[in-house]
């Protein structure tokens, strides 16, 4: 049967609208997993502020408890003297509302059977201090007296309404106070009113129908409204040993919600529960869902119409996802938790050298700098947030996740900042933005990739310039190609820059803080004057923490008394690989085909046997070798095309080091994500296992692309 015209037209409209609707539906089901991450990555970040608050305010309880149940033991001879370490401890701490000493029964035969002075703040300031203890009273049953005499250990209580002394509803903290041999005799103790636990567990919401609740160990509600979405969410809760995690639960009005709880810790058994509803998550999208549909089944009439109204829906799913994604700029995060993000420890590499500063001018800023290493490369990052105060302090949160999470598999500084940029700047309502430059130095070239976007330049000193004679020009400023900060417009391209470091080289990076701190006539410290400091003759310029140290001196002669403006970051970087003196120098050509694996085995076998004595460690060698060499072979070269293959093995009898190196297509295994191995064989996808397996085997893996060809470096430590 011949189709007339307008059945082609009737079934370009049916062609049209399945695609479409293929379309829409892959489009719902990833923004439903972004909006999913999204909303883990903000609760989390909302419970950890949330848990710092709790526990700086818990912290100088316990620490001021423990230090007076020493006190109390110096005193046990002179039991009048404990009333006033008990008024004392009231009188010099605001947020207790009472304080005392709990005796064992009879321990002053003299007094009374159940001996507890206690002191307790009135309502209009005072101190009154009493025996709250009498033969007729018995504190011995109470589990702020029983846990600590009995097991020894620190303990908050339950909540409960104390009518005795402080007259409301209280927790108490105690801790055992022994006698010269040891023994157990008393518990000192502190009442906390419980009332700022519902402030601090309604503040910073990302989303309008969070619920919170704070409970304890027994399930006790600390805070927060008794309901029966709290029901609900407590008996999943209890029945979860580790009272850690997140859950999808449906309460008994059909409602679906996401439940988040995490212990609060330290000496406390109280937990954190974090409720919201699921219509408020995602009932936006599954809105758009209906409309796609209402639509469809409208443009099957006008073909035109049905495109123009796909299009403006895809729109509005992008909207609807950065929406999503944009963070609260009113949330307050904890110094603590700034502090925390940033690196610890030193580098675990002997050719380089990091030492970071952050200072920020008020309790918390938008200032930044990480480092950290991967595959034989050190990725580092500084940058500098618009304003001050807690806004800044989120925003960098942000961005120091978004820099650690881009450079997981990614070793070019620009896509990282394009990534970066692309997440910060969608749904920026707030306009705020971040000057930032990211490096990924290579430790064993020595070759600087790196990206600027709005920072000031680093500074890098020669290797000439840490000797003896300082000439000005050695001393210079990195060159770097103007760009936009991150965050400020979407569609912002970034370009990589290259430079390779002599070794001795360091680079000094810095944030306005540094070249704008103001002295009391107003004059700007200036680049000027810091590169006149970095020009400092002798070892000690050789050392990055002396560099810091150095400019940090400068700057506060500088500033003399006045008050710092502006956030103030640092970062000194020293690259100084030590020369391999190789004891083996062995290389091997094969051609990429399969049969050569059993050449390159027998070659590879005979090379270890010179430098490695342990069979074990030769096998797990030999098989990474292997694994990384059958990994070209099948993707570096199109099917069908032969090419060769270099396998160089070097070693000083202490490091074992191998390079791999074809002409093949670019392909850089170390950026392919890590095999998920807890997934079922029918679940994951196919490849990452034999790089899984090298990195494994080996101390690191290193990728590099130099003169059109693939170079794969393993290194493994022979002697540990």
């Amino acid at each position: 049967m011949q189709l007339k015209k307008g059945h082609f037209g009737l079934i370009g409209i049916i062609v049209a609208a399945v695609l479409i609707e293929v379309t829409a539906g892959a489009m719902y089901y990833t923004s439903q997993r972004i909006i999913q991450s999204t909303m883990e990555r903000l609760v989390k970040t909302e419970m950890n502020a949330i848990y710092l608050c709790v526990r700086n305010k818990l912290v100088p309880v316990e620490v001021t408890i423990y230090n007076e149940a020493w006190v109390v033991s110096d005193y046990l001879n002179s039991p009048k003297d404990i009333y006033s370490i008990t008024q004392n401890l009231v009188a010099h701490n605001s947020s207790f509302i009472g304080s005392g000493v709990a005796f064992i029964p009879n321990y002053y035969p003299l007094r009374a059977r159940h001996f507890e002075p206690y002191s307790v703040r009135q309502a209009d300031g005072s101190i009154k201090t009493m025996q709250l203890g009498s033969n007729g009273e018995n504190h011995t049953g109470d589990d702020y007296y029983r846990v600590p005499i009995e097991e020894g250990r620190w303990h908050w209580s339950e909540p409960y309404m104390d009518m005795d002394g402080a007259h409301t509803v209280v927790t108490t903290f105690g801790v055992p106070v022994l006698d010269s041999k040891g023994k157990r005799v008393a518990v000192v103790y502190a009442d906390i009113a419980l009332d700022w636990l519902g402030k601090v567990a309604e503040e910073a919401k990302q989303y309008r129908s969070t619920q919170r609740f704070i409970i304890s160990g027994a399930g006790s509600l600390l805070a927060g409204e008794d309901c029966p979405i709290y029901r609900a969410a407590l008996k999943h809760v209890q029945s979860n040993e580790n009272r850690e995690g997140y859950s999808v639960i449906t309460d008994d009005e059909g409602i679906k919600r996401h439940v988040f709880y995490h212990p609060i810790g330290g000496h406390t058994d109280w937990v954190l529960i974090n409720v919201l509803d699921d219509d408020e998550v995602f009932g936006a999208l599954k809105e758009v869902r209906l409309t796609l549909w209402i639509l469809l089944l409208i443009g099957l009439c006008v073909m035109a119409f049905l495109l123009w109204r796909a299009v403006k829906n895809t729109d509005e799913l992008q909207r609807i996802n950065t929406e999503k994604a944009r963070i609260d700029a009113e949330l307050k995060v904890a110094n603590e938790i700034q502090r925390a993000m940033l690196p610890h420890g030193e580098v675990k590499d002997e050719r380089i050298r990091v030492k970071g500063y952050l200072k920020p001018a008020r309790e918390v800023g938008g200032d930044l700098y990480d480092y950290f290493l991967r595959d034989e490369k050190l990725f580092f990052c500084i940058g500098d947030v618009t304003g001050k105060g807690a806004a800044s302090a989120m925003l960098m949160a942000v961005t120091h996740s978004l820099f650690r999470s881009a450079s997981t598999h990614e070793t070019n500084p620009a896509r990282i900042m394009t990534t970066m940029n692309e997440a910060s700047a969608a749904g920026n309502e707030n306009n705020m933005f971040v000057t930032l430059f990211i490096g990924v130095l290579d430790l064993p070239t020595g070759k600087l990739r790196y990206c600027n976007a709005g920072h000031d330049k680093p500074i890098k000193l020669e290797v000439e310039s840490l000797k003896s004679k300082v000439e000005s020009q050695l001393v210079e400023s990195l060159p770097c190609k103007a760009n936009l900060p991150v965050g400020a417009f979407l569609d912002t391209k970034y370009a990589m820059e290259e430079t390779t470091l002599e070794a001795g080289s360091m680079l000094f990076l810095y944030t306005d803080g540094l070249t704008e701190a103001k002295n009391k006539l107003h004059k700007q410290f200036g680049l000027e004057r810091v590169k006149e400091r970095l020009k400092v003759k002798g070892e000690r310029m050789k050392d990055p923490q002396a560099v810091i140290d150095t400019m940090n001196e400068a700057v506060h002669a500088f500033v003399g008394e006045e008050v710092q403006s502006d956030d103030l970051a640092m970062l000194a970087i020293r690259y100084a690989p030590a020369q391999f003196q190789s004891t083996l120098n062995e290389t091997l050509t094969l051609t990429n085909e399969v049969r050569e694996v059993a050449r390159l085995s027998t070659f590879v076998k005979q090379v270890l046997a010179q430098v490695v004595s342990d069979k074990h460690l030769a096998g797990q060698i030999r098989l990474a070798i292997e694994e990384a060499v059958i990994n070209v072979i099948d993707y570096a070269y199109p099917a069908g095309t032969k090419g060769s293959i270099e396998i160089h093995l070097q070693s000083d009898g202490k490091i074992l080091r191998v390079q791999i190196i074809d002409s093949g297509a670019a392909f850089d295994p170390t950026a392919k994500e890590k095999a998920d191995t807890s997934l079922s064989a029918e679940e994951r996808q196919i490849g990452g296992l034999g790089i899984l397996l090298v990195r494994e085997l080996m101390d690191s893996i290193n990728y590099e692309r130099a003169e059109h060809r693939n170079v794969l470096t393993l290194v493994k430590t022979l002697n540990r």
